[in-house]
């Protein structure tokens, strides 16, 4: 069998191997991947609200803005546990001491 030069040759898996477990996510990467979610539910009830025109305009309204709620919660829950951890903690001071050397807060 020839393979393409483009391909990358993989390796077949070894009989009886277990999978790979994704690895845990950081409280950084939950509440990047919150706030994408909370983007896309607002987009999708701006959407609604703004250019459906249809019979069933109500019903799915509604349906967005329960997702657009449940997103909003989902971020506000890993925007807590995130400023819970060092790295947030680590974050406020370099913010606190730009802010006393240069007397405007980084933006």
């Amino acid at each position: 069998m020839l393979l393409s030069p483009c391909a990358p040759a993989l390796a077949a898996p070894a009989v009886g191997a277990a999978p790979l477990a994704p690895a845990p996510l950081t409280p950084y990467e939950v509440l990047a991947r919150a706030q994408s979610v909370k983007y896309y539910a607002d987009r999708a009830l701006w959407e609604v609200r703004d250019n459906d025109f249809s019979p069933g305009r109500f019903r799915k309204l509604l349906a967005a803005a329960r997702h657009r709620q449940a997103a909003r919660a989902a971020y506000a829950a890993a925007a807590a546990a995130y400023h819970a951890t060092p790295r947030a903690a680590a974050e406020r001071a370099v913010r606190a001491a730009y802010a006393a050397k240069y007397g405007t807060p980084i933006q």
